[in-house]
C-alpha cells in the first residue's frame, strides 16, 4: 500500500479543493480523503507531497514509437516508411522512446501504428518485466488502398514485407487483414482514407470506399477492437464517423454539423496540430495547409462544448530535427508535454480542459472505458505521476519534466521516485 498526503489532486476533470490524501493499493486508487488538517497528526508512513500535484500519468494517443530516423523526403518520395532500418534496430528505438514518454510522466500511449508488431511485442515485454515501460493500447500497420496515399511511387522496388504500411482492396480483402492483425496482437486498427494534413497530396478525396471502411469497422468491433482512420478531408471524416470509426486522426476540414455527429456518436478526435504548424512555419505546406488548421483552431472550442472527446497526440519522429534548432516533434522528455501549452494557449481553451484531454479522455481511449484511466478517482488504475507546482496555472511545467516531474507510478509503483522523504 502506498499512501500520498497533502496533495493537491487533479483528477483528469478539475483541481481538487484543498489537499488530499490519496491511497494506492494493489496497483488501483483505495481511496480519496481531505488531507489532515494544519497541526494534526500526519500517518508516518504516508508520503507528504507538501503541496505539489498528484495527477492522473499522461497518455499521448498518437504515438508511433518507432519513428526516430526517417526524413520527411523518404515519405514524399514515395518510399516505404519502416524499411529505413532494420527490425531490431526499430524495436531498439521503441524501447528507447518507451522510456523517453516515462521521463516525460507518460505513463501510457494508444498506438496510432508501428511497422513490424512493435507496439505488441512492446506490451509483451512490458507485461513480463523484461523493460520498464508506459501502458499501452497497441496498433496495427497503416492499412491502405493498392496505388493510393502510402504506397510507393518506385512499384519496381516493392519489399516482399511491410513496413509502416500495407495495401489491401475491397471489403473481403479487408476483413481478412483485420482478422490477422488482430491475430498479432493488435488492439487498434489503423486505415488511411484520405490524403491531406501537411502534405499527401492527392486527386481524390477519399482513397478508401465506403464499404471497405465498414467491412474493417464491422470486423473489429466483431473482436473488440477499435478502428481509427487518417481522415483529412470532410468526404473521409463524414464516412469514417457514419460508419463507426472510433477514433479520426487530424480532421482538416472537418465542420460544425461533423461535430455534433461525433459527440452524438462517442467519437474521439485527435487534432495532432503541431505537424502542420511546423510544415506552415517552414513553407513546406501544401497550399491552403494554413486556412485548414486555422479552422482546425476555431472548432475545438466548439467541440469541447459539444462533448466531442478530444486527444493530446503528434507525429513525433525528430522529422524536423535537421531543420529546426528546437524541433518540438523529437523524441526528448519535456517534448510530448508541449501540446499542453500549445493548445492552452488557444482561446476558448482552458487548462483544465486540455489537461483533460491527454488524461480522461484518453484514459477512456487507451482502456475502453470511461472511469478507470486518466482519472484520480476509487477503483481507477493507479498510473500517476507527481509534479512540482500547479499545471493549471502554468501547462508548461509538463515540457519541464526534468525540473518539475517528482514521481511516475504505473500499476501503482514508483519508476521514478525524485521525492525526498521526510
Amino acid at each position: 500500500m502506498t499512501v500520498f498526503t497533502n496533495a493537491r489532486v487533479f483528477d483528469g476533470t478539475a483541481m481538487l479543493p484543498g489537499t488530499q490524501t490519496v491511497t494506492l493499493e494493489a496497483g488501483r486508487i483505495a481511496s480519496i480523503s481531505d488531507a489532515p488538517a494544519s497541526g494534526e497528526a500526519i500517518d508516518p508512513a504516508a508520503i507528504d507531497l507538501g503541496g505539489m500535484t498528484l495527477m492522473p500519468g499522461l497518455i499521448t494517443c498518437h504515438f508511433h514509437p518507432d519513428f526516430y530516423k526517417f526524413t520527411l523526403a523518404m515519405g514524399m518520395a514515395g518510399e516505404p516508411l519502416g524499411k529505413e532500418l532494420p527490425p531490431g534496430v526499430l524495436m531498439a528505438i521503441a524501447v528507447r522512446n518507451c522510456g523517453v514518454l516515462l521521463e516525460s510522466g507518460f505513463t501510457g500511449y494508444v498506438g496510432a501504428t508501428a511497422g513490424h508488431d512493435i507496439d505488441a511485442s512492446l506490451k509483451i515485454a512490458i507485461a513480463q518485466g523484461i523493460m520498464p515501460g508506459p501502458r499501452i493500447r497497441a496498433c496495427s500497420m497503416h492499412i491502405g488502398t493498392t496505388g493510393d496515399v502510402n504506397a510507393s511511387n518506385n512499384w519496381w522496388r516493392e519489399f516482399t514485407t511491410g513496413g509502416t504500411d500495407v495495401f489491401a482492396d475491397g471489403p473481403d480483402e479487408m476483413r481478412k487483414m483485420v482478422r490477422e492483425f488482430i491475430r498479432r496482437g493488435a488492439e487498434t486498427i489503423k486505415i488511411f482514407t484520405s490524403s491531406g494534413h501537411g502534405g499527401l497530396p492527392w486527386p481524390v478525396p477519399m482513397t478508401m470506399e465506403r464499404d471497405e471502411i465498414e467491412a474493417v469497422v464491422r470486423t473489429a468491433h466483431a473482436r473488440g477492437v477499435k478502428v481509427r482512420a487518417h481522415a483529412a478531408t470532410r468526404e473521409a471524416i463524414r464516412a469514417c464517423i457514419e460508419l463507426g470509426v472510433d477514433i479520426i486522426d487530424h480532421g482538416d476540414e472537418m465542420d460544425e454539423e461533423l461535430l455534433g455527429q461525433m459527440a452524438q456518436r462517442g467519437a474521439f478526435w485527435v487534432p495532432s496540430m503541431v505537424y502542420p504548424d511546423c510544415m506552415i512555419r517552414l513553407g513546406w505546406a501544401e497550399p491552403g495547409l494554413k486556412a485548414l488548421q486555422d479552422n482546425v483552431r476555431r472548432l475545438l472550442p466548439l467541440a469541447q462544448k459539444a462533448g466531442v472527446k478530444l486527444l493530446i497526440g503528434d507525429d513525433y519522429s525528430g522529422v524536423f530535427r535537421d531543420v529546426l534548432d528546437d524541433d518540438p516533434l523529437d523524441h526528448k522528455p519535456g517534448d510530448y508535454g508541449r501540446e499542453f501549452g500549445f493548445y492552452g494557449a488557444m482561446e476558448g481553451l482552458s487548462p483544465a480542459e486540455v489537461l483533460s484531454w491527454g488524461t480522461r479522455n484518453a484514459g477512456e481511449a487507451l482502456v475502453g472505458a470511461p472511469g478507470q484511466l486518466g482519472v484520480i478517482a476509487p477503483g481507477a488504475l493507479a498510473d500517476l505521476i507527481v509534479v512540482d507546482g500547479d499545471p493549471l496555472a502554468d501547462l508548461s511545467l509538463l515540457a519541464r519534466p526534468q525540473d518539475t516531474l517528482k514521481a511516475v507510478v504505473r500499476d501503482g509503483a514508483f519508476v521514478i521516485n525524485r521525492l525526498q522523504r521526510s
